[in-house]
This record gives structure tokens, sequence and C-alpha cells, in this order.
């Protein structure tokens, strides 16, 4: 199993301060789901790994008690309510998000197979990794509070986990991203005190792990930041399939499994050695606190259709094609093609911010 590399010498003042930090961004959570959660892509850009320190996968004390460094975050979320609502909001929430410093990569992807069983209208899962923690307090002190985050939020239930990869091929701007690619990704938790107590190096996962190499998977293992609670584990909000994660007595192990196909993934996982693997590694695990989901690329954005130039809030409904010739991706609603009238009477369907650029102006119809 993973080691954790995060000193647990991590001072109660650093707790403190992060605590203090988070009050405001996360009593959205805590407080209105628990009574009644790679986000998508944006247009950040990414910074190559070959510019960050030698060093930046060590999780450490940083400045204020935040570790040093960047981030990923994974926000695993299942929708419990209307599919298109939940749309509706988020992609109110990921226009605001785009906005905000600190995201370099941002990637989702849609489940199709979890354990426990995925129930509702879905699970998607954000991936997002950040220049550092407290960029992400910045982020969710802001945004978090507003009237869009709190519908978004209302539509789904969520668990966050904050790690680093371990591996220095990992990058999450090429994981998984093929139509056909799928990934697998796993956050488990192994009881390492009482009459089911494993080792802290738990065999049992990396056998798994080594398994799937040898037939052709690639895999990925991390290392565990503190969640805003202050301890090391997912951060979970009114998850009604597995229970709060425990503060003592278990090992959070995250990894991910990249296949280049779902029939793929079946024919690897139907070997004898990669059947008992998994059953030894799931047999091992909290079951109430444990999750895998393997899913496929998705997108945070709408669809702009492109005969009507409606504003489709489901992604499965869009067919984007080439050279203008299907539909088109928008990061809200607020930014389908409008009749934009610009120079010489030229009258044109543009998105109000192009519209804007190009000192054209708004009308409610081209003739």
């Amino acid at each position: 199993m993973v080691d954790v590399l995060m000193r647990k010498n991590y001072s109660r003042l650093g707790i403190s301060k992060m605590a203090s930090a988070c009050t405001v961004g996360i009593y959205l959570l805590l407080g209105s789901l628990v009574g009644g959660p790679a986000f998508g892509q944006t247009a950040s850009s990414a910074e190559g790994a070959s510019q960050l320190p030698a060093d930046w996968r060590d999780v450490k004390d940083g400045v204020g008690g935040y570790p040093a460094g960047p981030m990923l975050e994974i926000a695993l979320r299942r929708t419990h309510s209307d599919k298109l609502e939940m749309f509706k909001w988020r992609s109110e929430f990921i226009a605001m998000l785009s906005a905000q410093p600190g995201p370099l990569v941002e990637r989702e992807w849609r489940s199709i197979w979890g354990r426990p069983e995925n129930t509702g209208a879905g699970t998607w899962t954000g991936m997002t990794w950040w220049e550092n923690q407290q960029r992400w307090q910045d982020m969710a002190n802001m945004l978090f509070p507003t009237p869009a985050a709190e519908k978004w939020l209302r539509t789904l239930d969520m668990t966050l986990i904050f790690v680093k990869p371990l591996d220095n091929s990992f990058d999450l701007r090429t994981l998984a991203q093929s139509g056909g690619q799928v990934l697998e990704l796993g956050l488990l938790v192994f009881p390492i005190s009482g009459p089911n107590a494993v080792s802290e190096k738990d065999p049992a996962a990396q056998a798994y792990l080594d398994a799937l190499e040898k037939n052709d998977a690639k895999t990925y293992r991390f290392a565990i930041y503190p969640n805003p609670a202050g301890f090391d584990g997912p951060f979970t909000v009114a998850y009604n399939k597995n229970g709060p994660p425990a503060t003592t007595g278990e090992k959070w192990f995250v990894y991910m499994a990249s296949y280049p196909s779902a029939e793929a993934r079946t024919r690897i996982q139907s070997i004898d050695e990669v059947r008992r693997a998994f059953d030894a590694i799931t047999d091992a695990t909290v079951k109430e606190h444990s999750d895998i989901q393997v899913m496929t690329r998705t997108t945070s954005q709408v669809c702009i259709k492109k005969t009507t130039h409606a504003c489709s809030l489901d992604p499965d409904d869009c067919h984007v094609g080439v050279m203008g010739s299907g539909d088109t991706w928008a990061a809200s609603c607020s930014e389908r093609p409008q009749p934009c009238a610009t120079a010489y009477d030229v009258c044109s369907q543009l998105s109000p911010r192009t519209c804007d650029a190009v000192g054209g102006s708004r009308v409610d119809a081209c003739r």
C-alpha cells in the first residue's frame, strides 16, 4: 500500500489555520448537504511537469500550515436529482471556476460501473490539478457560498480527496483521453487495527497493481494530502453510500488504472491472476468506506446545437464536428451564439464575448 508522505508532525497551528480558512467555503458543503459531489475542462493553461521542482511530489508543510506544491483534487459526485438540473448548475459553476487562478488542468469522467453500485441519475468524477492547496481553499471560500454552487451541490452527493501522484509518468492532460479508453479509480481504505487489520504496507494492493501492469494496463499510485478537516483521507460530504471516513485505525489507498477500452478491461479482469488479486484487495477493504469507479472521458461544458443554437445541458447529446460542421462546446449557456451586427451591416451568430471583441452589437435577429 502506498506510503503516505504527509509528515505526521503536521502542527496543531497549521490544522487550525486550515480549518479556519475553510469555514466559509466548507460551511455550505457540510451544512446544506448533510441536512438535505478533473472539475470539468476549462481554458486554464497547464504547466509542463519539467517546470516543476524535482521534489514537488513530496507532501510537506508549506506556508501557513498548507502543504506545499501542486495538488490533485478528486471529486467523486453521485447525482441524486434530475440529470439536466445538475448539468445546468454545473455549467454555471464551471464558468465561474474557469475565471479563478490556481487550476492548472481540469478533466472529468462519467462512470459506467461502480462499487458500491451507482444509482440515481449517474456518477461523474472531476479531477483538478491545482497549483497548491491554498489556491483550492481560496476558490472554495469564493465560489462555494454562491447561489449557483449551492444549487449545484444540492443535486449530488460528493466525496473529495486531495492527493499527489507518486509516478513521474502521471499526466492528467493525457490520462484516458480518447473515446475508447476507460479509467479505473479506487478510493480504498484498509483497517490497520482490530481483528481484520492488515499490514501498513498491505501486499494485496500492490499485488493487484502488479497484476494489472503485467497484463498491459497502466497504473498509478498516490500520496494523500490532509483534507480540510486536517486528517489524511477523503473529505466526505452527504455521501449516502459510504460512511464518514475514520480518522484513526484506517489506511487510505488511492490508485488509478488506465485501459485501452472497456473491452480490454473486461478481458484483463477475466485473467485468473488479476481476478484473484482484485478479489483479495476488495475483500481486505472496509466496504462502507471504499469506492471503485470505472469511467469514460466526458466534459463539463454545455453543448450549443448547430441548427437551432439551443443550449443543451446534456453532454451526451453533443455531436461535435470539425471546421464548424457540427455542434460546439461552450463554457456556459450564456455563451451560446446570438445574433450580432458587425461592420458593413454583416449579421452573424456569435457568442456574446466574440461579438463584443469584434466591436459588434447584439440584435434580436439577423434579417
